[in-house]
């Protein structure tokens, strides 16, 4: 029998002192996850060290994720559907199933932004706009090497990026990292879907910031963007690619409370705990 994880981590200092990520992670456990076994990363609920500029938040940061490798660790999952919190809370996630797939794997990161700053690059020094660079083994050198061994540039496709710092367009460009734009995917689902087979890996991961949908059709977000995919685009693509292709893992994030059920988030919640 396969083995699979839900790993349920609400970090939310990699937003700085906006909880919302962690209060609509506890939201997803109470509406989502009544009968659906789990793993739970402890966070902190104390207020953040501001104190250390290089990434605010980084003690507590530092902490949870050696806490969500261990937990990781004690399962040695096949599969893992991972909740946050904020995007960052997935780095753990996905440089394990890197690491056991030996580079053989896809990432596909649905995102209004490009979390592509270093700590050096970075105006606000929040990590939530560093996870897929740090991935790529660029920025604080101890989160680095816990997440190694890196991601290469060509593993990468960004989807929905429309928000993007100067020093991350320049890094993009350089990599020559796919891009999809939400235009791209409006007009032609099944560009991602060839693309990602020219890729050649056996197997893929999809990581979710929900900011990549239309704010207007799902505004349960914290950091919205404007122009966003429809959200009917958003679940062609997600069918497609659950079933042209060997989905490892799965990522959900920067959901913010809505107090009711969503059918979207019950069906990205269906796909990642069958995996």
């Amino acid at each position: 029998m396969k083995k699979h994880l839900n790993l349920f981590f609400p970090q939310w200092q990699g937003g700085g002192p906006d909880r919302s990520t962690y209060d609509g992670a506890l939201e997803l456990k109470k509406l989502y996850f009544k009968e659906i076994k789990f793993s739970e990363v402890e966070v902190s609920t104390e207020d953040i060290d501001k104190s250390n500029n290089i990434i605010i938040g980084y003690t507590e940061i530092l902490k949870q994720l050696k806490r969500a490798k261990k937990s990781i660790a004690r399962k040695l999952p096949e599969t893992i559907f991972t909740v946050g919190g904020g995007c960052d809370a997935d780095v753990a996630s996905i440089a394990y199933l890197n690491d056991k797939m030996r580079g053989d794997l896809t990432v596909l990161w649905l995102d209004a932004h490009g979390d592509m700053n270093t700590h050096e690059t970075s105006a606000s020094k929040y990590f939530y706009g560093m996870p897929l660079r740090t991935l790529l083994g660029e920025g604080e050198e101890t989160i680095v090497k816990l997440v190694s061994p890196s991601l290469l540039p060509s593993q990468v496709i960004m989807l929905g990026i429309r928000d993007l710092d100067e020093a991350e367009k320049e890094y993009i460009t350089a990599q020559n990292i796919s891009v999809f734009t939400v235009q791209d995917m409006e007009q032609r689902v099944d560009s991602v879907i060839e693309t990602v087979k020219t890729k050649g890996h056996r197997s893929i991961y999809i990581h979710i910031d929900l900011d990549v949908l239309d704010f207007e059709e799902f505004p349960h977000v914290p950091v919205p963007v404007p122009a966003g995919l429809k959200v009917n685009t958003f679940k062609e693509l997600l069918k497609k690619l659950d079933k042209e292709f060997k989905l490892v893992g799965l990522g959900l994030f920067e959901y913010q409370p809505s107090g009711q059920t969503i059918e979207l988030i019950e069906d990205i919640i269906k796909i990642g705990v069958k995996l």
